[in-house]
């Protein structure tokens, strides 16, 4: 039988994208392949290469960063010849003129949207280039008639030791003064905890712990191991599930979190998930000290790469 060719355009994403390729690859007679958008990362030869694309994009509006991304796109997909399907996350950073190009190459084009078209206008606007567009974004499903997709599970662990009980790692964004309060919140309480905020340089803070080092996905992995509940702020203009819920569950570990929607998901146990509100946080004790629940593994396994790839290209 003649293989059948998957190829997954996204970014890097720390890693996160990689385990769709690799779940993909498990399968048998599928050739599969991963372009990421941004590796390897353009760089500037000189000063002088600075220069030019900074009066590059001033008067001919043509940015060099994009063309290298465009023309490595357009090399790399013309080697691997035609596909079966091509699956891309954040479509809305490429032109409409390489995403033409793209779906020329393809028998099938699908697009995942783990982000919503509320935070990234431009999602919305290119929905008619793809065939299949799925979302984790409730209300994008709804307005734009998109088939709804959550996050996925991709590694797994069960310990009931830890070194803390509260763990949150964030970028430094409009949620960092509401970690400030949360921490203060937790020290006041004499919870132990390790919520880390990374910026690229050193900046003040009360309470978090300040990272200028990114944390790798194995690195995060590890961090999460060591803590009993995980604490998610979700980015307001959002309803869909992030990455740390799927972490939280692959680990068994609690969660507390700002997302309302998830009292929706079959995997929801009150037990193991606390839903608070951003503004004033309540965390009772016995959330606290009471153990983490099973979730019934015809649940989970759902939600586990190696499925969640299952339906998005009939395998």
């Amino acid at each position: 039988m003649a293989s059948r060719k998957i190829l997954v355009v996204a970014p890097y994403a720390f890693g996160y994208t990689a385990h769709i390729n690799s779940a993909v690859a498990q399968y048998p007679n599928v050739e599969a392949n991963i372009l990421y958008l941004d590796q390897p990362a353009f760089r500037y030869r000189n000063t002088f290469h600075k220069a030019q694309n900074f009066f590059s994009k001033m008067f001919l509006r043509k940015n060099l960063k994009k063309t290298f991304v465009n023309d490595r796109l357009r090399a790399s997909i013309t080697a691997l010849g035609k596909q079966d399907d091509v699956f891309i996350i954040r479509p809305d950073m490429l032109d409409d003129e390489v995403l033409t190009f793209i779906k020329n190459h393809t028998k099938r084009f699908i697009a995942y949207y783990y982000d919503s078209t509320r935070r990234f206008l431009r999602k919305a606007e290119i929905i008619p280039f793809f065939d299949t567009v799925y979302s984790y974004d409730r209300e994008d499903v709804n307005n734009f008639g998109l088939r709804f997709l959550t996050n996925y599970i991709f590694a797994e662990s069960n310990t009931e030791d830890y070194e803390y009980q509260f763990f949150n790692i964030s970028t430094n964004d409009y949620r960092f003064p509401l970690l400030e309060n949360l921490t203060a919140y937790l020290k006041e309480k004499s919870w132990s905890y390790k919520i880390l905020v990374y910026n690229g340089s050193d900046m003040p803070a009360r309470n978090v712990e300040i990272i200028t080092k990114q944390q790798t996905i194995s690195e995060v992995a590890k961090l999460i191991k060591d803590c009993k509940i995980i604490v998610e702020i979700q980015r307001t203009e959002q309803v869909g599930l992030s990455f740390r819920i799927f972490e939280a569950l692959g680990h068994r570990k609690k969660l507390i979190t700002t997302n309302k929607d998830i009292v929706n998901y079959d995997f929801y146990n009150p037990q193991n998930i606390l839903v608070v509100d951003e503004n004033n946080i309540k965390i009772p004790k016995d959330f606290v000290n009471s153990p983490y629940v099973e979730i019934e593994e015809a649940i989970l396994s759902r939600y586990k790469i190696e499925n969640w790839v299952k339906p998005i290209f009939d395998l």
